[in-house]
């Protein structure tokens, strides 16, 4: 089984790398794909195998090193292609996108809706996922921790897959969506600490039901609505 981390911010880290690792085998994700001119900006696939103070230094320190850590008997090509094939996705049936799985919250969302019968696609040859990471409602109650799946599918995955379109499922999309609106929520509870996440929530979702959709407008919901949590 080989491993692998796919890093979310590898211009972050770069310097980092080369000082833990010896003479790393990366491969920029994004190089040879559509999106070859942001190369710089995409994350790095990373080969942990002989690499123990790298691989020390992620698990005593996961929040460092942000991305997906991967475990698969296929060999670097296969599981690089496959990462790549994710990228582009289609949504709202026939819209295309891309698809910034490898950030650990986005991860949380996206592949937390995905089911049982679309795992093995988005997995593919890709036997164990983990990432350290939560939602953003998790991540406001301290939930942050680590992720795993298992694809008892990834010995029989096959590269033709690759030539098949990846579209999101109604429940993925209702997760991105949720994500967006998590995400708002958040950051405005980071400058409200004084307010209940939970309750803050509840009043977006509220506000969502009237139609309230613009930020400015939802936050001045927020402010006006909230009440303060008691010492």
């Amino acid at each position: 089984m080989t491993r692998w981390i796919l890093l979310e911010r590898p211009a972050a880290q770069l310097k980092t790398l080369h000082t833990v690792a010896t003479h790393p085998d990366t491969h920029s994700l994004f190089a040879g794909t559509s999106l070859d001119s942001y190369v710089k900006h995409g994350p790095l696939l990373v080969r942990l195998d002989d690499q123990p103070a790298l691989t020390q230094a992620i698990n005593q320190a996961p929040a460092e090193w942000p991305g997906l850590l991967i475990e698969s008997e296929w060999d670097t090509p296969s599981v690089l292609t496959h990462l790549q094939h994710l990228l582009i996705v289609t949504f709202d049936q026939q819209r295309k996108g891309v698809l910034r799985y490898s950030n650990p919250t986005v991860a949380s969302y996206l592949f937390g809706a995905c089911s049982a019968q679309d795992l093995g696609l988005w997995l593919g040859p890709i036997h164990t996922l983990r990432w350290f990471g939560a939602t953003w409602a998790d991540q406001a109650t301290g939930e942050t921790g680590w992720q795993q799946l298992h694809n008892p599918h990834a010995m029989n995955w096959r590269i033709e897959q690759t030539h098949r379109a990846i579209s999101l499922s109604a429940a993925q999309e209702e997760a991105l969506t949720r994500l967006r609106n998590e995400q708002f929520l958040y950051d405005w509870w980071r400058q409200h600490p004084q307010h209940a996440f939970a309750q803050a929530s509840q009043l977006m979702e509220q506000a969502l039901s009237q139609g309230i959709d613009d930020s400015a407008a939802i936050s001045t919901f927020l402010n006006t609505h909230c009440t303060q949590v008691q010492p």
